[in-house]
């Protein structure tokens, strides 16, 4: 899978369908639907926190966060007095649901939060500053957009990427920002042969040079580690460039195992694996062979550097202690939580946990002799985990017409009964072990929700995820066509009331789906979703291209805009609009500049025209992705009264 979204909460909506079949409570945030109240705002308030959001200190001692309301705030937990997320500080009256805020770090060195973020949701990203003692915000940057960035060792510079161009104007700088004067230096100017692209930034202990991550050509199938060196201003490529690499699989090690050895993630293999790079010698070597997904972190034990690796898989997730000199695993355990890295103090290491049926964990992890252990420093309390879980899960293993998928089941608690029952299938970015609050919504609702991995998913490796380059509109398609026939005839349920969702990639998956011509890749698969809804979606694949602020992503997922133009053509949803299988519900944000809104309008204006039934909901100020209480809640007030209205 390769990202066009970064995960945010959804709300903030322009326009508001007729509400006369779905009554509601403004107050109360609640919903009436079929024959059930759904309290929404209970959700919203019960964990008002974005998941992503989350950010330890050096330390590891704050926590920072943000948190929904009728603002979005920023808020500080001190974990050596506190676990209760509801009692952290607001550091600041920024609204942050007005703006994206993304990647932030608290500096030690000036008691100051840094992030890379906009201004009005427009993804014009900078460097930014807050004071923690006089909460004030200072833009400390002025290019079009930064990739990536990090601190030095001190904590006194900052190095970062800045994309100057795209497409053919494409240029971008890494440069050196002083945190104390604010002046910058241009280090490193890259050439079409070798793109700097979103990365992680290693510095080198001694300040001669950082590890980061580059494209071959700017072909993000050929994503490969390279270390600049501050002195002759030059770029040495570490990994194989004939090779290919993902980008999602290419990582850096963000703090050295000394001034000479660095260590980076390279999926070359077809898996993320270790290895290391030796200043001195020039020499790469490969530390482990993994067959699985892989992410990595520094821990003390027994007073040396070990590498404590996370591998998620749908069917667990291990976590090993590996020697960082010969990849051997000296130790391991098994847990049915999905892990994120979230920071480490020597000793401990510090990780998100969370599950399709966990909300959300905050761990420290200690090892002791050749034992792993895990001490939960955040939780929810049991009376919130059980509102928060509407569900039974299941996994499920669902052959397609070359392979068989992954995908989970969620069974609502309380179904709807008889011929009421209804499903809703995840068009992409589904399969995930982690919570999701409008998974557990739906359910709440009675609706089954069938949350499947369509080959381009990650989790399975690169060649999985490869499997819809070029593709796009393809085989991902007749995937999530033969997982609908399979929970059809599953539960009984007609395709009259099975639905299809997704945001981003996934909202033209959606829209994809519900027009499909009925054979693509000389393979025929019709199904008739019953109805559908498309967020933040595009409708026609070279004008996304042409109006994005990532086009590279169009040009991998897709093809070529001319070469390919016909194909593509053929494969955006605009084209197909007569075959629209049912009623279809459109929400988009006026200010996203990575999926252009008019690729929604034109969508709406083309259904309209053939006369078919579309309801569009624009979003006023809002990006890529929609934030805010009142707006969430409107949000799926919304959605469960386009269902009553169009499914009786």
């Amino acid at each position: 899978m390769k990202h066009l979204y970064t995960l945010l909460m959804v709300g903030a909506l322009l326009c508001v369908l007729p509400l006369s079949s779905c009554r509601q409570n403004q107050a109360e945030g609640m919903v009436h639907f079929q024959d059930r109240n759904i309290n929404i705002k209970a959700f919203l308030t019960d964990f008002p926190y974005q998941p992503y959001s989350f950010s330890l200190s050096e330390d590891c001692s704050k926590l920072f966060y943000l948190k929904t309301d009728t603002v979005n705030s920023l808020l500080m937990l001190d974990l050596t007095s506190e676990n209760n997320l509801d009692a952290g500080v607001c550091l600041s009256d920024i609204d942050f649901s007005k703006r994206n805020f993304w990647n932030h770090r608290y500096n030690s060195t000036d008691n100051c939060l840094y992030w890379i973020g906009d201004e009005k949701n427009d993804e014009i990203i900078n460097i930014w500053r807050l004071n923690l003692q006089t909460g004030a915000a200072e833009k400390l940057t002025d290019v079009p957009y930064i990739y990536g960035w990090g601190f030095n060792p001190e904590g006194t510079k900052v190095a970062y990427v800045a994309r100057l161009g795209q497409n053919e104007s494409r240029l971008d700088e890494l440069r050196i920002l002083d945190l104390q004067t604010l002046e910058e230096t241009v280090v490193y100017t890259d050439t079409p042969a070798f793109r700097m692209t979103w990365t992680e930034i290693a510095w080198q202990p001694d300040e001669k040079g950082v590890f980061l991550s580059v494209l071959k050509n700017a072909d993000r199938t050929f994503s490969n580690i390279g270390y600049v060196d501050f002195e002759d201003h030059s770029l040495k490529i570490l990994t194989d460039p004939i090779l290919q690499a993902s980008l999602d699989g290419t990582e850096v090690i963000s703090d050295w195992y000394s001034s000479d050895l660095g260590f980076f993630l390279s999926d070359q293999t077809g898996y993320p694996n270790v290895y290391s790079y030796n200043i001195k010698n020039k020499k790469v070597t490969q530390i482990t062979r993994f067959e699985t997904d892989t992410k990595v972190e520094w821990i003390d034990h027994e007073g040396q550097k070990k590498i404590l690796a996370v591998q998620n898989a749908p069917t667990g997730t291990k976590m090993l202690l590996l020697d960082p000199a010969t990849g051997q695993v000296l130790c391991e355990e098994t847990y049915t939580t999905e892990l994120r890295f979230a920071g480490k103090n020597k000793e401990r290491v510090y990780l998100y946990a969370g599950a399709v049926d966990v909300v959300f964990q905050l761990w420290a992890v200690s090892v002791t002799g050749n034992e792993i252990n895990r001490e939960i420093v955040v939780d929810l309390p049991d009376d919130k985990k059980e509102e928060m879980i509407t569900s039974m899960v299941e996994r499920l293993t669902i052959p397609s017409f070359d392979r068989d998928l992954h995908a989970y089941l969620l069974t609502p608690k309380k179904p709807l009964e008889g011929d009421k029952g209804m499903v809703m299938v995840q068009s992409f970015y589904g399969g995930s072990n982690t919570y999701d609050m409008e998974h557990q919504i739906f359910t709440e609702a009675g609706i089954y929700v069938l949350s499947p991995s369509p080959r381009g998913s990650s989790g399975f490796g690169r060649d999985f995820a490869a499997l819809n380059d070029t593709d796009l509109g393809g085989n991902e398609i007749i995937d999530i066509i033969y997982c609908a026939h399979y929970i059809s005839k599953k539960l009984g349920i007609p395709p009259e009331r099975i639905g299809v969702f997704g945001m981003s990639h996934g909202g033209y998956a959606t829209m994809r789906l519900m027009t499909f011509p009925g054979t693509v890749n000389e393979i025929t698969a019709t199904f008739p979703f019953g109805f559908g809804v498309a967020v933040a979606g595009f409708s026609d694949i070279i004008f996304e291209h042409n109006h994005s602020n990532i086009p590279d992503w169009t040009f991998l997922e897709a093809g070529d805009p001319v070469k390919d133009s016909i194909r593509l053509q053929d494969r955006s949803p605009i084209n197909h609009g007569e075959k629209i299988t049912g009623p279809l519900l459109l929400i988009h944000g006026n200010h996203d500049n990575r999926v252009n809104i008019e690729g929604s309008r034109m969508m709406y204006k083309k259904l309209q025209d053939l006369n078919k039934p579309v309801t569009f909901l624009e979003v006023e100020g809002q990006g890529h992705g929609f934030k805010g209480l009142e707006n969430n809640m409107l949000y799926y007030k919304t959605i469960f009264s386009f269902l009553a209205e169009n499914v009786k």
